[in-house]
């Protein structure tokens, strides 16, 4: 019946405590139980599952260790603001190394790799229609972060496999192959989750999602790699923008057009001055 509370089910091969961990941790992703605010008490857990206390306790205690909430004396258990993930628009790659930085920890797993036609946006920069696609999550205190999606040509890299890229830096991997990433142009731009993202990023069909596109050159202007990277809204990209202080640098050409037209403005002149 609809408005009714979600109950375990006893006919599920899944042990009880987890039923419940999967239900609160839905009511937690979802935002129904938004950052900040207190679960129901362990009695009322007890009261709502119809289980006993251990249980609900090894359901909550699952929500702690991936820290979804936060659990303390005297107050229940309350959830735990999402992490946020900085990252600096102007450094390419090195994601890993921006977390550390801000002492956190990002953990990647890879969803698959397979060879894949790349986007004919990507065709030009790769020089190739033989790539292989790469797809990975990135999570933060175990909580996703971001979603990517990555084509790198099989001829420069034959031997990537998931086990190859399972918790390694891709970056670090192309260096190793003898190609040393420089960078490349990027845009962001705001978008909705799809189903598919929704379910990986752990949020809500059609919640706001930011979404980094581009390429990364080697140092020679070699394309190594096109993607695009899915980001959760606790994301904060940071730009260091800077005021002209000087003057834009004006062309040969601009000068030899603005001197040409300053000639004909004194010849113009000059006529004028000769018929008063």
């Amino acid at each position: 019946m609809a408005g009714q509370p979600p109950r375990v089910d006893r006919d599920d091969a899944r042990p009880l405590h987890v039923q419940i961990f999967d239900i609160l941790h839905q009511q937690i992703s979802s935002h129904a139980l938004p950052p900040g605010s207190a679960l129901p008490t362990e009695d009322e857990l007890q009261q709502q599952f119809g289980v006993s206390r251990s249980v609900v306790r090894q359901a909550l205690a699952s929500l702690a260790d991936r820290g979804l909430i936060h659990r303390q004396r005297g107050r229940g258990s309350v959830v735990a603001a999402a992490p946020v993930l900085r990252r600096s628009v102007q450094r390419a790659g090195g994601l890993s190394e921006q977390a550390v930085a801000q002492g956190q920890q990002l953990r990647t797993h890879v969803v698959s790799v397979q060879p894949s036609a790349p986007p004919d946006a990507a065709l030009d920069e790769l020089g190739t229609g033989r790539a292989w696609q790469i797809e990975r999550v990135r999570y933060l205190d175990d909580v996703p972060v971001a979603y990517m999606r990555t084509w790198v040509p099989r001829e420069l890299f034959p031997h990537f496999t998931e086990e190859l890229l399972e918790g390694n830096s891709l970056l670090a991997l192309m260096r190793a192959h003898g190609y040393t990433p420089a960078g490349g142009p990027r845009h962001v731009q705001a978008v909705a989750a799809d189903p598919n993202l929704a379910y990986s990023l752990e949020v809500e069909t059609g919640d706001p999602l930011l979404l980094l596109e581009g390429v990364t050159r080697d140092t020679s202007g070699q394309g190594l790699e096109w993607f695009s990277v899915w980001h959760r809204a606790n994301t904060v990209f940071d730009v260091d923008a800077q005021v002209a202080t000087t003057p834009a640098a004006i062309s040969p050409e601009q000068v030899t057009r603005l001197r040409s037209m300053a000639r004909e403005l004194d010849a113009a002149l000059a006529e004028i001055d000769g018929t008063r």
